[in-house]
C-alpha cells in the first residue's frame, strides 16, 4: 500500500489517485518525486484561447534528441530566425519522422484536458503531420505554397492546390486540446483493437513530427519544430465557444463526422484505448463546446453496417446485424448530447439493411450493361439499395425509427444525412425498368438493351431516377416529421470519395495561383504529368460546378456512372427540407458563387468539407508502414485554415457547415476556427444578399439578412491574406449595431462602424430597428 502522502494528490483543482494511475510499490519513490514536482509547476502564457495554463511537460528539441526517428538520425539541428530549432529532411521514397516522449512520471490522469503545443517557424513553406497518441489524433498543417495532402496518395485524387501564402517571419504555435486516454499506442498508430495498447499515463505518450516523401511534398522544406510542451487544463469549462443564437430565427448548424476513429473503442477492455466507451463520447461533447460546434454528428452505418444502435425491435439480425455489446451506445449518446444542449443529426451510409434476410443483401439495384458489379470494389458490391423500390422505403424508415423517433425526447435532432457510399447506385433491374415504364414511359416497357442503344431514352430513365430519389428523400423527411420531429431536415451527400469530387478528366490537374510554380514539377512522375490549372480560370469558367454534376468517368467496363450518380441540386431548389450538400476544401470550390448557389434550396445550402485520409502515406523504402496504421487531416496555418470557409461565406453564405474528417477531429490553430463559428451561430440561416458598396476595403464583404421585426444581420466577411484595421463599413439603415456574437455595442460614426479584422475572420453584426 503507499504512504498515505501519496495516495491522492490535488492539483490545480485536480484530485489525482494514484492508485487510478495503476502506480507500483517500485515506482512510489519517482511518483513522490513527480507529485513534489507538480506543487512547483508554473502558469505559463499560451496562444489563444487558452491565457495561462499550468506547464506539465516541455522539450526543447534542439537539445533534446527524439527517442526514435526514420531513417535513422535523419533529424539535424538548424538555426531559424535566430532560434536553434530541430529539422526533418525530406527523404527519397519515404516518408520521415522524429518522436518524442513527454509527461513521462508527471502524474498525468486519463480523462483530463491537456493542451499538447508544438512550436514551428514560419520562415519557408514547410509541412508537418503532428501524431498526438496521447488522444489517437493525426492531423497535418502547411505553410506557405505547400500542398499539405500528399501529391501522389496511394488510392485516391488528392485534388492538390498550391497557392501563395504569406509567411509571418516568426515562430508560431500549432495546439491540440484534448483528452488524455487510459491506455495508448507506443509509436505505431493502430486500427481497432488489433494490437495492445502498451502505454499508461505513467509512461506518458508520444509525440511524432512527419512529412511525407520528398516527391508527396515537392515545395516543402522540411517540418522543423523548436519546442513541444504539454499543460495542463483545470477548468476546461472556461474555454467553451461563446455565441449567440438568434433568438426566433432559424439556426445555423455546424458538425462533423469521423471516419477511422472509433476504434479506440472497440474490442475487450483491455485493448480499449478508453475503458469506458460512453466516455469517449463525452470528449467529443467537450471538443464541440471547445470549437464551437452546435450540432452532433456520428456514422450510425459504415458501408451499410450498422454502428452502436440495437435493431432487435425491427428484426434484430435477420434484419440488420449489430453488434449486441454496443447496442444501447447510442441511446447513452444521445442523451449526453442532449443533455449539453447540443443537436443532433446522425449520419447514415445507407445500403440496405444487411442483416441475414436483410434488403440490401438481395442487391436489387443492377447495372445496365452487367450483371454482376457496378465496380471492382467487392466490399461494397455485396448489398446495394433501390431507392425506386417502395420496400426501401419501408427498410430506412424503420432505421430512423430506432435511431431518431425513439430518441426524440432526449435531444432535438436536426433531421438525418445520407450518403451514397456507391450502395445507392442507379438501377436498371426488371422490377426498376417497370416502374420506369409505368411511371414515365407510357406504360411501354423498355429493356436495358434498349437503354444501351438509345442515348435519348437512356437521358429521360436518368431524368426519371433523379426524380425518384427525390421523392425518397422528401418520403424521409415527411416521415420523420410525421412522427414529430419539428422541422426535420435530410442532407444528402452524393460524394463518396473521401477527397471530394474529381475533375472528369483522367489528367493529373493541379490547381496554382500562378501556374508557373508548377514547372519545375511537371514531369515528378513520368507516367502522372501534371497539368496545371488555375483558381481564376476554374471559377470564370464554372469548372466546378460542371465536376460537381458529371458522372465519374468509367474505366475497365464497370459502371462507375451508375454506381455514384452525381448531385442534380437544380431538382431540389424549390424544395423544402432537403439538400444536396456541396463538396469543399480547396479555395477553388468555393471561388465560384454560381456554384455555390447552384446547390441553394429552400431550406439553405449546406456545404461539407472533405477531408482526404492520405491513408497508409507514411511509409518506408519497402512501402510497409512507418508508424502503424495511417491516415490524417491536413489544414493551412494560421488564420489560412478558415481561408475556404470565408470564401464560402462571401460567395454563397452556407447555412450547414459540415466536416468529414479521417480520423479523430482536432483543429490546431483553435482560435481562428471559434471566431468563424462563433460568429457563423451567430447568425440566422436566412437568406442573405451580398451589398456592393458596404465595404471600403476591396477585401470586405458584406452581406446583409433581413429579418421580420429584428433587425438586418450582417456577416462581414475578410477576404485579404493581411490583418485589416479599421476598415469603414457603411451600415444599411439607422439603429444600434451589436457585435451579433457577443452583444456588445458597437460604436457608430455616421452611417458607419470601424472593424479591425486579421485574415479570413467572420465578423456578425445585428443592426436593431429603430423600434427595437
Amino acid at each position: 500500500m503507499l504512504p498515505n502522502a501519496l495516495s491522492c494528490f490535488r492539483f490545480a483543482g485536480f484530485l489525482v489517485p494514484l492508485v487510478a494511475l495503476g502506480v507500483s510499490l517500485n515506482l512510489a519513490s519517482n511518483i513522490e518525486l513527480a507529485a513534489q514536482e507538480m506543487q512547483q509547476r508554473p502558469k505559463v502564457a499560451v496562444a489563444k484561447p487558452f491565457g495561462e495554463l499550468h506547464l506539465i511537460d516541455e522539450i526543447d528539441t534542439s537539445k533534446i534528441a527524439p527517442v526514435g526517428q526514420s531513417p535513422a538520425e535523419t533529424s539535424r539541428v538548424e538555426t531559424i530566425l535566430g532560434k536553434e530549432c530541430r529539422v526533418l529532411p525530406k527523404t527519397e521514397g519515404e516518408a520521415s519522422y522524429m518522436t518524442y516522449r513527454i509527461g513521462k512520471l508527471k502524474l498525468l490522469e486519463p480523462g483530463l484536458t491537456y493542451v499538447l503545443e508544438i512550436e514551428f517557424p514560419e520562415d519557408a513553406p514547410r509541412s508537418w503531420i503532428i501524431m498526438n497518441a496521447g488522444n489517437e489524433t493525426s492531423s497535418g498543417f502547411h505553410t506557405g505554397s505547400t500542398f499539405g495532402d500528399a501529391l501522389y496518395p496511394k488510392y485516391v485524387n488528392n485534388l492538390n492546390e498550391s497557392l501563395d501564402i504569406p509567411l509571418s517571419g516568426e515562430y508560431r504555435t500549432w495546439t491540440s486540446f484534448f483528452h488524455l486516454h487510459d491506455r495508448t499506442p507506443r509509436g505505431q498508430f493502430i486500427r481497432g483493437d488489433n494490437k495492445p495498447r502498451e502505454d499508461t499515463p505513467e509512461d506518458g505518450f508520444t509525440v511524432t513530427i512527419a512529412q511525407f516523401s520528398k516527391r508527396n511534398i515537392p515545395f516543402s522544406q522540411g517540418a522543423a519544430v523548436s519546442r513541444i510542451r504539454l499543460l495542463a487544463v483545470p477548468d476546461p469549462e472556461r474555454l467553451e465557444a461563446r455565441y449567440r443564437l438568434p433568438k426566433g430565427l432559424p439556426h445555423r448548424h455546424l458538425f462533423w463526422r469521423e471516419e477511422m476513429s472509433d476504434g479506440v473503442v472497440a474490442g475487450n477492455e483491455s485493448r480499449r484505448g478508453v475503458t469506458d466507451r460512453l466516455a469517449w463520447w463525452r470528449f467529443k461533447r467537450d471538443q464541440m463546446k471547445f470549437l464551437g460546434f452546435n450540432t452532433f454528428s456520428k456514422d450510425l452505418l459504415e458501408f451499410g453496417a450498422v454502428q452502436h444502435w440495437d435493431t432487435t425491435p425491427h428484426g434484430g439480425n435477420d434484419w440488420a446485424y449489430f453488434n449486441s455489446e454496443q447496442k444501447d451506445l447510442w441511446s447513452q449518446i444521445v442523451t449526453v448530447m442532449g443533455d449539453a444542449g447540443l443537436n443532433v443529426l446522425p449520419y447514415y451510409e445507407y445500403s440496405g439493411s444487411k442483416g441475414a434476410k436483410g434488403l440490401g443483401n438481395q442487391r436489387l439495384a443492377k447495372p445496365l450493361t452487367r450483371d454482376d458489379a457496378y465496380s471492382h470494389i467487392k466490399w461494397i458490391e455485396t448489398s446495394n439499395a433501390d431507392i425506386t423500390d417502395p420496400k426501401t422505403y419501408q427498410d430506412l424508415q424503420k432505421m430512423l425509427d430506432l435511431t431518431i423517433v425513439r430518441h426524440q425526447n432526449k435531444a432535438n435532432f436536426v433531421g438525418a444525412w445520407l450518403r451514397s457510399r456507391g450502395q445507392m447506385p442507379m438501377g436498371f433491374a426488371d422490377a426498376t425498368r417497370e416502374r420506369f415504364a409505368k411511371e414515365a414511359n407510357g406504360g411501354v416497357a423498355v429493356s436495358r438493351q434498349e437503354l444501351i442503344d438509345d442515348p435519348t431514352l437512356l437521358k429521360r430513365y436518368k431524368l426519371w431516377w433523379n426524380g425518384k430519389r427525390r421523392e425518397f428523400l422528401m418520403a424521409m423527411r415527411d416521415y420523420l416529421r410525421s412522427q414529430g420531429v419539428a422541422d426535420a431536415q435530410m442532407l444528402f451527400t452524393a460524394e463518396p470519395a473521401e477527397s471530394g469530387v474529381p475533375f472528369p478528366s483522367w489528367e493529373k490537374l493541379v490547381v496554382a495561383d500562378d501556374p508557373e510554380r508548377l514547372t519545375p514539377i511537371q514531369n515528378l512522375v513520368a507516367d502522372k504529368p501534371i497539368v496545371p490549372t488555375t483558381v481564376d480560370e476554374i471559377r470564370t469558367s464554372h469548372r466546378y460546378l460542371h465536376a460537381l454534376l458529371a458522372e465519374p468517368l468509367n474505366w475497365g467496363g464497370w459502371e462507375l456512372n451508375h454506381r455514384d450518380p452525381p448531385s442534380d441540386p437544380a431538382s431540389y431548389s424549390e424544395v423544402d427540407g432537403v439538400m444536396m450538400t456541396h463538396a469543399f476544401n480547396r479555395l477553388y470550390t468555393v471561388a465560384d458563387s454560381e456554384t455555390l448557389n447552384a446547390f441553394r434550396s429552400e431550406t439553405g445550402l449546406a456545404l461539407i468539407r472533405h477531408y482526404t485520409l492520405n491513408e497508409d502515406m507514411m511509409f518506408d523504402k519497402n512501402d510497409a508502414p512507418l508508424l502503424g496504421y495511417f491516415v490524417a487531416d491536413v489544414e493551412r496555418a494560421g488564420p489560412f485554415c478558415m481561408m475556404a470557409e470565408a470564401y464560402a461565406m462571401a460567395n454563397g453564405d452556407p447555412t450547414h457547415l459540415g466536416y468529414l474528417s479521417g480520423n479523430n477531429f482536432s483543429r490546431g490553430f483553435p482560435q481562428y476556427v471559434r471566431e468563424f463559428n462563433s460568429a457563423f451561430l451567430s447568425l440566422p440561416a436566412l437568406p442573405s444578399t451580398r451589398l456592393t458598396d458596404s465595404s471600403a476595403h476591396p477585401g470586405v464583404v458584406v452581406r446583409a439578412i433581413e429579418t421580420d421585426g429584428q433587425g438586418v444581420y450582417l456577416a462581414v466577411i475578410s477576404l485579404s491574406k493581411t490583418a485589416l484595421s479599421n476598415v469603414q463599413i457603411r451600415l444599411p439603415r439607422a439603429g444600434k449595431v451589436v457585435d451579433a456574437t457577443t452583444g456588445e455595442t458597437l460604436p457608430r460614426s455616421g452611417d458607419s462602424v470601424g472593424l479591425s479584422m486579421f485574415p479570413f475572420q467572420l465578423r456578425a453584426l445585428h443592426l436593431h430597428g429603430s423600434s427595437e
